[in-house]
């Protein structure tokens, strides 16, 4: 195993690691290090990994730059695992997705995808932008909490008229 080798090998387990890392929601846009609209244009190889509930990944190929999806949920449980779909769905996808539990298949494609596919030379070609998925606070009200408000009490009456 040569040098180069050794480094794509390292990258594939480290991305694999991370991915494994990734809260439900999260984005990891990857790309062509530096690149970015304004200097090289929405002409850019990169990929796209959001994870989904279930310990499943979304990844998207793309030779354009790509927005993070919308989705109607974070499950996939309707979308064959480990198939690759061209399918149009996402429009700005040009090399299609795939669904998977394996965090392992997922860092192994995005090598293959910057090293064969684009011909990056090594892995610090490639670079990164990560999205975590927000929380909404959790302050619905409870029975049982102090901070929960009578009406009766603020309004000094017990109905609402």
């Amino acid at each position: 195993m040569g040098l180069e080798d050794a480094q794509w090998d390292g990258f594939t387990g480290w991305l694999a690691d991370r991915l494994g890392e990734m809260p439900v929601a999260s984005v990891i846009d990857a790309g062509r290090s530096g690149a970015n609209a304004q200097t090289h244009g929405y002409d850019v190889e990169c990929a796209q990994v959001q994870r989904l509930h279930r310990g499943r990944y979304l990844l998207r190929l793309s030779t354009t730059l790509m927005i993070i999806p919308l989705l109607d949920a974070y499950d996939g449980e309707d979308v064959a695992l480990d198939c690759w779909h061209h399918d149009d769905l996402f429009e700005d996808c040009t090399h299609g997705y795939l669904v998977s539990e394996s965090a392992e298949m997922v860092a192994d494609l995005m090598t293959g995808w910057f090293r064969q596919r684009c011909g990056f030379t090594g892995p610090d070609q490639v670079g990164f932008a990560y999205m975590r998925a927000k929380s909404l606070p959790r302050s619905a009200a409870r029975p049982s909490s102090p901070w929960v408000v009578d009406r009766a009490a603020v309004t000094g009456r017990d109905d609402e008229s």
